[in-house]
């Protein structure tokens, strides 16, 4: 990332195998990054429902070489655009609801004022 030099990443806690033939998370951060990148695509952290550019995500993570493997096999590449997609879907969804309870406190009020 950048000019800064590379770092070596060591685990924040004892691994019961030798680290040279586990899988360093590090390693799997980076195959998602270049996948994306090579693909123009997003990563996608599902748990969180959040969006990631490429540099972003690799930045957010790269410092870490002890995340949960399978959390890591959750994440997505995936087009940022569906993500746009489906704020849109939940925004006409929010939009529809807001209209029947503002109507519904109208109608209410209205009938309050008649009595």
């Amino acid at each position: 990332m950048g000019n800064r030099p590379q770092r070596e990443h060591k685990p924040l806690f004892e691994y019961s195998a030798k680290y040279e033939q586990t899988v360093r998370t590090i390693d799997l951060i980076r195959k998602i990054f270049n996948n994306a990148l090579k693909q123009r695509l997003w990563v996608f952290e599902p748990s969180v429902k959040r969006w990631f550019s490429p540099e972003e995500f690799m930045e957010m993570y790269e410092r870490y070489d002890n995340l949960d493997p399978k959390w890591i096999a959750k994440i997505e590449v995936r087009d940022p655009m569906e993500g746009l997609e489906a704020a849109d879907t939940q925004v006409e969804s929010i939009l529809a609801r807001k209209a029947i309870l503002t109507k519904k406190i109208i109608d209410y009020e209205r009938s309050k004022q008649k009595k």
